[in-house]
């Protein structure tokens, strides 16, 4: 079993989780108890393999008797910038490429963005991604927990680009570079993609994106959903660079 405990609870040699969610997991649903193990992830850089010493209803302690760094720290770091789709499609947008090692996601409201979301309604909703790329991490040992930031206006976002060694926006135009051809010829330590919305980025968002230094790109002949586009995009730079 993999649970995630905030650095602040993770001394040198100890753990106490005070989570009820994974007390209760740990407890009533592993039935662990007093002298087992299981791994504790801090969601920056560690994973602990620990033994229970102590564990009751409200609190649990952990015995740490081995460390492991994050082994993909040095990889290239891919930040998602995508547009919110309908339905619940942002939802497995993030579970996924939590799977496939994106450092950052940043949902986009773009012009064509369907999706409208602010105030306490884009907060609830980034908790509820938070608390999918906390899960995920768990499932797929990952222990790097990727960065989720709040909604954010696309033309905020593309002011950033030059940021990183490579900013990539995938649309349909037809003069655009594949994107492996685009891959092959660099190695950058960095990566902002653009994921434009159905109905793609307008014309004035794409002439912005390349001001400001990102590359048009194609993903093929045929056009891809938000989600399989995001999913496709992270999964291609995470072979090449992973």
């Amino acid at each position: 079993m993999r649970i995630y405990c905030h650095p602040d609870s993770i001394f040198k040699k100890k753990i106490l989780v005070s989570d009820k969610g994974q007390i209760h997991h740990m407890s009533c649903v592993l039935r662990l108890k007093k002298g087992d193990r299981l791994t504790a992830f801090d969601g920056e850089s560690k994973e602990y393999e620990c033994k229970i010493i102590a564990l009751s209803e409200k609190k649990a302690e952990l015995e740490i008797f081995k460390t492991k760094r994050a082994q993909f720290l040095e990889e290239v770091r891919i930040t998602l910038a995508c547009a919110i789709p309908k339905k619940a499609k942002m939802d497995f947008i993030v579970e996924k490429v939590t799977e496939l090692g994106v450092h950052t996601i940043i949902p986009l409201h773009t012009h064509r963005t369907i999706v409208d979301l602010e105030g306490e309604r884009a907060r609830n909703r980034l908790r509820r991604w938070q608390a999918i790329a906390k899960e995920t991490s768990k499932q797929c040992a990952r222990i790097e927990l990727p960065k989720i930031e709040a909604v954010t206006e696309f033309k905020d976002i593309v002011m950033r680009a030059k940021e990183y060694d490579m900013a990539l926006i995938p649309h349909l135009g037809i003069k655009n570079v594949y994107l492996k051809d685009i891959v092959l010829k660099n190695s950058p330590k960095s990566v902002i993609v653009f994921i434009g919305p159905e109905g793609d980025f307008s014309e004035a968002e794409i002439r912005q994106a390349k001001e400001n230094g990102c590359q048009g790109v194609s993903l093929g002949a045929l056009t891809l959903k938000v989600d399989t586009a995001a999913i496709a995009v992270a999964a291609f730079l995470r072979f090449f660079y992973g």
